[in-house]
């Protein structure tokens, strides 16, 4: 048996909806008949002799800590050969002290109690320092209304939709996402802060009165989410990203990690779920939360059985964005009268304005709020800016997205053949973060010669995430020679890319660049 890591998680995380020590260990010994587990990162039975024998040391040292009605979990990763033994926590000098036991235990098979119980006893001679508590925002310690945002794609929009709702509302709004923290449009803070750290600044800020936080799943597997409960969840869909990292393997695991924001969702809240995703809708079946069930297509299965109960529903009918409330459909506002959609054209905005109008009509907003907001929204570099921003040059349009994965991509080269018209061009500048598997990186570069007529495939020096930028070259390659027989060539950057495109673009070419690095520099271009 081999420690693989032990980890403070400050707040709600993949296994507790509290603060917890996450022992993870690798063994070779045979499970002795675990049961099929009722979904990914379940408490298991029946595991290694080994890894229980951890579990019930750690018990044992539970009760020594003077800490005995603390559960200990012992949980199958979805890694080869991996559990993770698990506790909650309140003391981290406490917490540590028992992780060291069990790494020691782990490395020696053999620890001494008594040491344990004296170094203990010399712990509880001090109270606990602030920095010695969970991280985790307590209920009472919040006085915003929490809509956490979370899903694959779609959140940073579907953040600062819902945050543009309320602040146009007359509200104070903080809001963080990828690019930032925001407190009523200011920028406090730059870069991605889709995490805890963006939340904490959000919802410690006295003057918010609400809060939106766009929450990624490198932040729940990492550390947990910042607090305790949310009033509103919106989980926007699944799809293959970021898979092999932080022992999430599997688009079934990696929902069941984005789905924390759902299970902490306070009881008389909402969930806001996506009900043509069979991922979100099995990850969330048993929430306490109300669910707010929202599709496209007014015909999706699990829309339809949720409307005829009387559940809520806001979903496209006859292209009218409609609330559906114990089946009565109330119209809010045409597709085409919301900037974001493009007239419609963007199928994904338009889910992400369904999401956003849900979202805040579960936090309290009414429907005027509603239309305003998404009427007044717009796809620019200064209100949403690195998504669906278009800019034309010389008769070419340039569609500037951060399309990072293989769904975000084929939604952006769809929309742009939608747009292009004979005889222009779809060009694409494609290329992402390098902590992708090869798979998806292949699987970009095939995908690019399905919907485009010219490709070139740029690096990074950002975002090589543990990368060689020629391994990450010629993962995209890869991809391309084994799709449509579609001329391209690589570039040194991002904005190298761009360049290059717009030389090469004639009148009628619809340019799509896959935008992480120089997202403002090539906003700058258009802005001359």
């Amino acid at each position: 048996m081999e420690l693989v890591e032990i980890r403070e998680l400050e707040g709600p995380n993949l296994f507790l909806l509290e603060p917890a020590i996450k022992v993870e260990v690798h063994t070779d010994a045979l499970a002795t008949g675990a049961a099929v587990a009722p979904h990914p990162f379940a408490a298991t039975s029946g595991a290694p002799t080994d890894v229980e024998e951890v579990a019930r040391l750690l018990r044992e040292a539970l009760v020594v800590a003077g800490e005995p009605d603390r559960p200990v979990t012992v949980v199958h990763m979805e890694s080869q050969g991996n559990y993770s033994v698990v506790f909650p926590w309140s003391d981290r000098r406490v917490a540590r002290a028992l992780g060291r036991m069990a790494s020691q235990f782990v490395e020696t098979n053999h620890v001494d109690l008594d040491a344990l119980a004296a170094e203990i006893h010399l712990i509880r001679d001090t109270k606990p320092g602030e920095s010695d508590r969970p991280a985790m925002i307590h209920d009472e310690q919040r006085s915003a209304i929490t809509i956490a945002v979370t899903g694959t794609n779609g959140k940073t929009t579907t953040t600062r939709l819902l945050a543009h709702i309320f602040h146009e509302a007359g509200l104070c709004v903080g809001w963080s996402c990828s690019s930032g923290v925001y407190i009523q449009g200011e920028e406090v803070l730059s870069g991605d802060y889709s995490g805890p750290r963006g939340a904490e600044r959000v919802l410690t800020d006295p003057e918010v009165e609400v809060a939106v936080i766009e929450t990624a799943r490198g932040g729940i597997l990492l550390r947990g989410v910042v607090c305790q409960s949310v009033d509103v969840s919106v989980f926007t869909n699944i799809s293959a990203d970021h898979l092999d990292l932080q022992g999430v393997h599997t688009v079934e695991g990696l929902a069941w990690a984005k789905g924390v924001i759902t299970r902490i969702t306070r009881e008389e809240g909402y969930a806001v779920l996506n009900a043509a995703d069979p991922l979100v809708m099995d990850a969330t079946r048993d929430i306490v939360a109300q669910k707010f069930l929202v599709a496209r297509d007014d015909q999706a299965p699990e829309l339809v059985r949720h409307g005829a109960a009387g559940g809520l529903v806001m979903t496209v009918v006859d292209g009218i964005v409609t609330l559906i409330e114990t089946g009565i459909r109330t119209p809010v506002l045409r597709v085409d009268e919301i900037p974001v959609t493009l007239g419609g054209a963007a199928g994904f905005m338009i889910e992400n304005a369904l999401f956003a109008a849900a979202g805040a009509l579960a936090a309290g907003a009414t429907l005027a709020h509603v239309r305003d907001g998404l009427r007044s929204f717009q796809n620019t570099p200064e209100m949403n800016p690195g998504r669906l921003n278009i800019f034309e040059r010389n008769g070419a349009r340039i569609i500037v997205d951060f399309a990072h994965n293989e769904a975000g991509l084929v939604a952006l080269l769809d929309f742009a053949r939608s747009i292009c018209r004979e005889p222009g061009r779809v060009i694409a500048v494609i290329g992402t973060a390098g902590d992708r598997t090869n798979a998806s990186l292949i699987e970009i570069g095939r995908l690019a010669t399905l919907g485009s007529d010219y490709i070139i495939a740029k690096n990074t020096t950002r975002y090589l995430r543990g990368r060689t930028p020629d391994e990450l070259m010629g993962l995209y390659l890869q991809g391309i020679r084994s799709g449509q027989n579609v001329p391209y060539e690589t570039s040194e950057n991002e904005l190298t890319g761009v360049l290059r495109a717009l030389e090469i673009a004639r009148p009628g070419d619809v340019i799509v660049v896959m935008a992480h690095e120089y997202v403002a520099g090539i906003t700058a271009l258009f802005a001359e």
